[in-house]
């Protein structure tokens, strides 16, 4: 699946945002300073104007995001496009081509003005939105290895990936299955 790059952005940035709250380290927004520093990873402009409540405004759109992609997962797609559709209409989204910050065209979702959390959100859900539009929501999924719940899109021209990262969590459950059919392995005269 080829993917353009204003929707790979939004992708990458739906799912950190999820991840943020799904992380074992604990939430990862918990203040204005951590939601600053996830919308400059994110390249999200007019940081500037985040307040207090961008917090708790972002936290429920998060948790209506992942509950979005548990419904993409399950291949529920009434209920992942009535989400999106609700989250997008509360957000105020009205797509515009804009070019900041040395960077040439591209889509924003909402206006510069709007609301830090508002704007974070609705540009995730379009990345959501636009899986789901293009019949790609069954690539959303959760990690299986045990203890990680982290969410990722499987762009893989197979779509067999099982774990978030290959390099973490597929190494450490490989590493694992190889020490149990090793250990397994009866030795002559032991």
């Amino acid at each position: 699946m080829r993917l353009g790059a204003d929707q790979r952005e939004a992708i990458a940035e739906c799912l950190g945002l999820i991840n943020s709250a799904r992380s074992n380290a604990g939430d990862q927004l918990r203040d204005v300073r951590d939601i600053v520093a996830f919308g400059r990873r994110h390249r999200v402009e007019n940081l500037d104007a985040a307040t207090p409540d961008d917090v708790a405004r972002l936290w429920t759109f998060r948790a209506r995001l992942d509950a979005i992609a548990i419904a993409c997962e399950a291949g529920d797609q009434p209920a992942a496009i009535g989400g999106l559709n609700l989250l997008l209409a509360e957000t105020g989204a009205v797509p515009q081509i804009v070019s900041h910050d040395g960077r040439g065209p591209h889509i924003h979702v909402t206006k510069a003005s709007a609301p830090l959390a508002d704007r974070i959100a609705a540009h995730s859900a379009m990345g959501l939105a636009e899986l789901v539009v293009a019949g790609q929501s069954h690539r959303v999924h959760s990690c299986q290895a045990p203890g990680c719940r982290q969410v990722f899109v499987d762009l893989s021209r197979n779509q067999c990936r099982r774990y978030c990262d290959s390099r973490t969590c597929g190494n450490r459950m490989h590493v694992a299955a190889y020490r149990a059919r090793r250990s397994g392995v009866a030795r002559p005269g032991s």
